[in-house]
């Protein structure tokens, strides 16, 4: 299934290269010896899958999904996708990997698709990854937020994809940001990434989901992400049991909202076709009851 709105231009096969503000033609560099890889320019970032079923979520019932996919390098991951996602209606997945062109193994009935690209590798098939959120309806607005500084050695930006989606019968709109966190650089860096989240966030008045993986891997980090939590007015997502992915004792992924109810909330802990245990919540919207 075709699933790119912006393709990179055939004839231009030189993406832009982002290093700070400074933009150059760059046509790849050495990653682990043998792939060369290919960041986009800003109309190369985001694609779309066909298949959206609804243009209004329902109220009564958002069932989420969120799932770092390991660049789907282990087994049965596909087979795991499959049961996790039935009976969603967003699905916020973070290193999605595409074969260019296509949304396989992605597709969902009765489900379209936002894929934010933050680099891709240059092989004869080109294969992008970045992060992906599938949904049962069509938001009416998408944009995403990429990092100024790459990780170390292979200098690939870490991005986050926003989308807004339209509530049944409210007078406010959902946004939900599916993010994948910067990993091994300085804590500022980390910081700036999580204050430009923190300031879309701030600016939107509806109610918000804010998850993914967030590499919360030590007390500075979780330290930074609890004060934009608390400023913002949020809650997080409880487990119980909490079998969620921990570094040095410190959870990497979580669900963040506001101007919801939580219904319930589990960890896929019996999975482990990934090295991330994926997270599912229900949320509702306060006065419009249960179901």
């Amino acid at each position: 299934m075709q699933i790119w709105s912006n393709g990179l231009n055939k004839r231009r096969n030189h993406p832009i290269f982002i290093t700070g503000r400074k933009k150059r033609r760059f046509s790849g560099q050495y990653a682990k010896g043998h792939r060369t890889i290919l960041i986009p320019g800003h109309r190369e970032v985001i694609g779309s899958g066909p298949g959206f079923s609804t243009d209004t979520l329902n109220p009564e019932s958002i069932k989420i999904l969120t799932w770092n996919v390991y660049k789907e390098k282990r087994k049965a991951w596909a087979e795991d996708f499959k049961k996790l996602s039935a009976g969603k209606h967003i699905i916020m997945i973070q290193e999605a990997r595409l074969k260019y062109g296509s949304s396989d193994p992605f597709t969902i009935k009765g489900m379209g698709l936002k894929f934010a690209r933050s680099f891709s590798y240059n092989t004869p098939v080109r294969t992008d990854t970045g992060v992906m959120t599938i949904s049962v309806s069509k938001p009416r607005h998408v944009s995403y937020i990429r990092t100024a500084t790459g990780e170390p050695l292979t200098h690939t930006p870490k991005i986050s994809l926003i989308a807004v989606y339209r509530l049944e019968n409210a007078d406010k709109n959902l946004m939900t940001i599916n993010t994948h966190a910067i990993n091994f650089v300085k804590t500022s860096v980390f910081m700036s990434q999580m204050s430009e989240l923190e300031k879309t966030i701030s600016s939107h008045a509806g109610p918000v989901i804010f998850a993914g993986d967030f590499n919360t891997w030590n007390k500075k980090r979780n330290t930074i992400i609890s004060g934009i939590i608390t400023r913002l007015e949020m809650k997080e997502t409880d487990f119980n049991p909490d079998t969620r992915t921990k570094r040095f004792r410190y959870p990497l992924d979580h669900i963040f909202y506001k101007g919801l109810e939580l219904k319930n909330s589990s960890v896929a802990g019996s999975l482990f076709s990934s090295d991330h245990k994926a997270l599912e919540a229900e949320f509702y919207l306060p006065g419009r009851g249960i179901r």
